[in-house]
């Protein structure tokens, strides 16, 4: 009785996709061919000194990214005998910081979206000196070609770094049919991947709610409302899981995603929160739904 567009609403096809829904073109994302700052990547001493003020920030045991507080800009419409539509490029700014809701942001990002399902992004300090950011060629140092997609090589420092990508090859705990989207990000020697504890209370209790049918509603909408998640980072060639990081359910947080970077090297800790950006990037960029602005949460 209950279609797939159930598990569709609560498990956003970036993070799970299930046979039925398998022929949906919701997962295919792509990245711009423009680069999305200005500033010219090279290795001088202001983006040295970037870099290191991200590291001693990266230090931290978590940092919290605030896509609720995100500022647009460069937004486009689409325009008609009936008024304005929907969007169909924009840019967004979201600050990073310390999770004190009083501490100024250490870090910006900055996604652009030239049309749906396509974007850039860049990580900046607060006077705007690139630290990071996505490049279709990479650079120096990196590959002559682009990464397969879905990916991109990423860029810092002024060094090529690595590429992020994500794939559906981790399973529902509970539900084997059905799969779960995988952050995956890249570096120098390193190599993590992000993806969802599918035994967290949130899917737990929608796969109780999807088998018992009739008494779904008791289980699926307490679920939607409050239910938390967590999501692991784990060791992209060992398997090993590195670390958990949790999240409130969608109408009981702050519009901040808390990233835990207990128990992370100096480059597992850039590579998590790459792909914490690169997640929320492919939500920020999807095409909107009738009843959605389009750019949710993300992880």
């Amino acid at each position: 009785l209950l279609s797939t567009s159930v598990v569709d609403f609560f498990f956003d096809a970036r993070h799970v996709a299930c046979p039925p829904c398998a022929t949906r073109e919701r997962t295919a994302f792509v990245m711009s061919a423009s680069p999305p700052a200005t500033q010219q990547m090279v290795a001088d001493p202001l983006v040295d000194a970037a870099v290191r003020h991200c590291d001693a920030f990266l230090g931290s045991p978590s940092v919290a990214f605030y896509p609720g507080k995100v500022e647009e800009f460069d937004q486009v419409y689409e325009t008609s005998f009936f008024g304005r539509g929907d969007w169909t490029s924009r840019s967004g700014r979201i600050p990073i910081t310390t999770g004190d809701k009083h501490a100024p942001p250490a870090l910006f990002v900055t996604i652009n979206v030239p049309r749906y399902d396509e974007f850039t992004f860049s990580v900046t300090t607060p006077d705007g000196a690139v630290i990071a950011r996505t490049s279709p060629l990479g650079a120096p140092g990196a590959p002559v070609v682009p990464p397969a997609r879905p990916g991109v090589w990423v860029e810092w420092g002024g060094k090529h770094h690595g590429h992020i990508d994500h794939d559906f090859a981790s399973k529902m705990a509970l539900a084997p049919c059905c799969s779960v989207t995988t952050k995956n990000s890249f570096g120098p020697t390193e190599a993590v991947s992000l993806r969802d504890n599918t035994l967290s209370p949130v899917y737990v209790l929608v796969c109780f709610g999807l088998m018992t049918v009739f008494f779904a509603p008791l289980f699926i909408i307490p679920a939607a409302c409050c239910a938390p998640r967590s999501f692991d980072v784990v060791n992209r060639a060992t398997g090993a899981k590195l670390n958990r990081n949790h999240r409130s359910g969608d109408y009981c947080d702050d519009g901040s995603k808390k990233i835990n970077l207990e128990g992370l090297n100096q480059e597992q800790r850039r590579l998590t929160l790459l792909a914490y950006i690169y997640d929320y990037a492919m939500e920020f960029s999807k095409r909107p739904q009738r009843n959605d602005a389009g750019g949710g949460g993300g992880m």
